[in-house]
């Protein structure tokens, strides 16, 4: 047995001693230290029980978004147990009814520190029909006790409230690999120096290596599905696929905005098949949400209005890709939840090639442990998985732009690099092609691609390596396939709006007349705060991140925000900061394409911020060209550093990989849609009691 083999056995041995030890004990202290206590439950029939309607917080988009309108009206139970006079209380157990939805109550005490009033206790995730158990440590005598929660379900009631309950014991398998896989990964890449291998794309086994890391990132993508599959998926269109043709008007399918795009196309439309209010089509200006709201018209929100017809704005290509082939091999169309794994999947895949690429080209000799490494944290960095768990019209156009912006570079890069002239033109007319599903998928994908893309081909147009009839072959391979694409998608888009160069965004029925809405430089320091810098705050609460909220009013336009964090809170992205720390020598054309890339991003914020606004998912338009800049820049710094015997940059990149990688799959359950909670809140519970500090 060798030396390295050796030392990393008893590594592992004592890491698992270790680890056993804080899951055996550190992780269920509150258990082991509650186990002698006596429970005491107290009597409903005794407290103060009190159940208020309360208004929701208000905001412009009560008054314009119809489906605010008709959302239950808020409930909140406040429950008091007076003159308990108990001594030595450390732990309640609640007990509640009702529907599946999560309830977050807050327990508050009155004891011998805190006479003049109830001071916080603790927090408590309650999942109807479990018990929760919290801390209870109360001071001297506990006089009072009072639990509050608020909820929507009318059904939700306090049925037990227990004392003193032991604290049940919880050995968590899961808990225990995520604590252990790390530190033995960690332990390998120390013991076998597996730092200092360069990458060698001829070796079977370092391909192995990449391959196992891509494959790591799509079972990551299929447990996020099992954790989006509901307990009844009746109660959730998105999570349902839908019998074709349908059985009801078009209206009833308006939140399906891609099963109702694959209804035009089946039936040779370019409209939707649903004929607008006639109350709406009478108001003077249709798209001014208030006046739609005054007029009682039933209106298709997030379709465009042109010419007295409805027209969806959401690009063709997750029709082309998925809808149409699923439903000829299935029969049926796919359920939102469905298309967004399958995108997903394809933007690792994608990713994984790319960066295979694109290292291949700027980063020649890179170290084989931050190629996989950072590989991963591009495909995962650009919260692919949180665009799968938000499954739905605006998400799934966003995860399509990934996928094919990542494929587009690929095929870009590749193609480069081809000496043969069928291969090299087959990769020019696919990367065209990938180019027009690209902007078919969503616009602003487009404008990043292109800032990678253009440098390139102008590169090669210029190299004096090839032959100008070699140039000239790689022009036409490019350029007439993607003119033919660019030509198609303009009919369209005429045949819809009328213009050529009109995606319908001028003419939707959104939560405001977007009418006015336009660039504006003087906007540009905003969007970058919002889209770059904005920051993530920390709980102790699974999942330990919280997004920042705000809404940004002002006279002209109205923009909203929800819940947004800034492309600089994935560290992965800081390395696209450091581009011009890259050496000069032996650049390979690099430092042009990145700058060209980089300043495309404030753009891209810039119409994202003056056309939509603030939002999480806004922000994932600037996160591919950001990652994959990242990426490159920190693994060529890296690596150069690998080269030269020093392993010091190689711990901080594979640190800041790991970083990007886990908020990633913190962003997963704390978003705006958080549909993993309602779709299976017994799996979120249970991650929650997990993983909660």
């Amino acid at each position: 047995m060798n030396l390295p083999l050796k030392r990393f056995l008893c590594w592992a041995a004592a890491l698992t001693a270790l680890c056993l030890l804080l899951e055996a004990v550190v992780f269920n202290f509150d258990a082991l230290s509650t186990r002698g206590l006596t429970p005491i439950p107290l009597t409903l029939a005794d407290a103060d029980i009190r159940r208020e309607e309360i208004a929701r917080e208000q905001n412009d988009i009560t008054a314009v978004m119809p489906s605010t309108q008709t959302q239950k009206p808020l409930l909140r139970t406040t429950a008091a147990f007076s003159d308990l006079a108990l001594e030595g209380i450390h732990t309640a157990a609640l007990e509640l009814t009702g529907d599946t939805q999560l309830i977050r109550a807050q327990l508050a005490l009155s004891d011998d520190a805190h006479r003049n009033g109830y001071a916080s206790a603790d927090t408590l995730l309650i999942l109807p029909g479990q018990r929760a158990y919290g801390r209870l440590e109360s001071h001297g005598v506990l006089h009072g006790l009072t639990l509050t929660f608020t909820t929507e379900d009318e059904t939700a009631a306090l049925t037990g409230v227990t004392l003193n309950a032991p604290i049940p014991y919880r050995f968590s398998v899961l808990r225990l690999a995520a604590m252990l896989l790390p530190a033995l990964m960690l332990a390998a890449v120390l013991c076998f120096r597996l730092w200092t291998v360069i990458l060698d794309r001829r070796n079977p086994r370092h391909r192995l290596a990449y391959l196992l890391t891509a494959l790591l990132c799509c079972a990551l993508v299929l447990a996020v599905a099992a954790l989006c599959t509901p307990f009844d998926s009746a109660r959730f269109p998105y999570t349902r696929g839908l019998e074709y043709p349908f059985e009801n008007s078009v209206y009833q399918y308006r939140s399906l905005a891609h099963a109702v795009l694959f209804d035009t196309l089946a039936k040779g439309r370019v409209s939707v098949d649903a004929s607008p209010d006639p109350a709406l089509l009478a108001l003077e200006n249709p798209y001014d949400a208030t006046a739609r709201r005054d007029s009682g018209a039933e209106v298709m929100l997030d379709y465009a209005l042109y010419e007295g017809q409805y027209y969806s704005y959401f690009g063709l290509t997750p029709v082309l890709v998925f809808y149409a082939p699923f439903y000829w091999v299935m029969g049926h169309l796919p359920a939102y939840t469905t298309a967004a794994c399958f995108f997903a999947l394809l933007t690792v895949a994608a990713a994984f090639l790319c960066a295979w690429e694109a290292l291949r080209r700027f980063v020649p000799r890179a170290s084989l442990l931050l190629a996989c490494f950072g590989a991963a944290a591009a495909a995962l960095g650009c919260n692919t998985l949180m665009l799968q768990a938000c499954a739905d019209r605006y998400h799934l156009s966003i995860a399509s732009m990934q996928a094919f912006f990542f494929l587009t570079l690929w095929a870009g890069f590749a193609a480069c690099r081809q000496k043969t002239r069928l291969r090299r033109s087959l990769l020019f007319i696919l990367c065209a092609v990938f180019t027009c599903l690209l902007v078919e998928s969503r616009a602003t994908g487009a404008l990043a691609a292109a800032a990678w893309i253009l440098p390139l081909f102008i590169r090669v147009l210029l190299s004096k390596k090839q032959t100008w009839k070699r140039k000239a072959a790689d022009a036409l391979s490019f350029l007439l396939p993607l003119a033919a694409g660019a030509a198609g998608i303009m009919a369209y888009n005429a045949a819809r709006f009328g213009s050529p160069l009109e995606f319908g965004q001028t003419w939707q029925l959104t939560l405001e007349d977007i009418h006015y809405n336009g660039l504006q430089l003087r906007d540009l320091g905003q969007a970058i705060y919002y889209y770059f810098f904005e920051g993530l705050r920390l709980t102790p609460q699974f999942p330990y991140i919280t997004l920042g909220t705000g809404f940004v009013n002002r006279t002209g336009n109205w923009f909203y925000g929800i819940a947004n964090a800034g492309a600089l809170t994935l560290p992965l992205a800081w390395g696209a900061l450091l581009i011009l720390a890259l050496p000069e020598k032996r650049s390979r054309g690099k430092l042009p394409i990145y700058l060209c890339a980089l300043l495309s991003t404030p753009l891209i914020a810039l119409l994202d911020f003056d056309i939509a606004g603030v939002a999480q998912r806004y922000v994932c338009d600037l996160l591919p060209t950001l990652c994959l800049l990242g990426m490159l820049t920190l693994t060529e710094l890296s690596s150069r550093d690998v080269q030269e015997g020093r392993g010091r940059s190689s711990a901080l990149t594979s640190l800041l990989c790991a970083a990007t990688c886990l908020i990633a799959l913190c962003l997963v359950f704390s978003n705006y849609r958080n549909f993993i909670s309602q779709y299976n809140p017994a799996a979120y519970i249970s991650l929650y009691r997990i993983f909660t500090l």
